[in-house]
């Protein structure tokens, strides 16, 4: 065994390890910060960590919107990675960009809930016309 495929191993070895981690609502963090910083380096999207990167992946499409784990996170985790989706497969970039729409939408779904759940008193209960209005990119003139 080469250098190089010792290294392949060892990585793979690891990403299986945060595969288990990423399951565990105590470990998602840590595990899930070390994913991501990981993949801040683009030789993480080589095409011999793919499957083991897909696993974890996987992993946090299915957790990150439940209770006790972290949904930011998980979102910034898969768009980061959506952001290289070229350097997937296309069976692997299909799943990552539905898996960012469906975490972004949860997402979007939670953050209207806590601003509807803001203490009353602030602003009469008006339909919320400004954040539709700025979730559209706006342009410059």
């Amino acid at each position: 065994m080469n250098s190089m495929d010792r290294h392949i191993q060892q990585t793979n070895d690891r990403l299986q390890c945060i595969k288990q981690h990423l399951q565990n609502p105590a470990n998602f963090h840590n595990a899930a910060t070390e994913l991501l910083d990981w993949c801040g380096d683009p030789r993480a999207f080589q095409r011999p960590f793919e499957q083991s990167l897909m696993g974890c992946l996987t992993v946090v499409s299915r957790v990150a919107a439940q209770q006790g784990f972290d949904l930011d996170l998980g979102y910034r985790l898969l768009a980061v990675c959506a952001a290289n989706r070229d350097k997937f497969t296309p069976k692997s970039a299909a799943l990552l960009s539905s898996w960012c729409e469906e975490l972004g939408r949860l997402l979007l779904l939670r953050h209207q809930k806590s601003r509807q759940n803001d203490p009353p008193g602030k602003l009469p209960m008006q339909p919320p016309l400004n954040s539709m209005s700025s979730m559209k990119p706006t342009l410059s003139h």
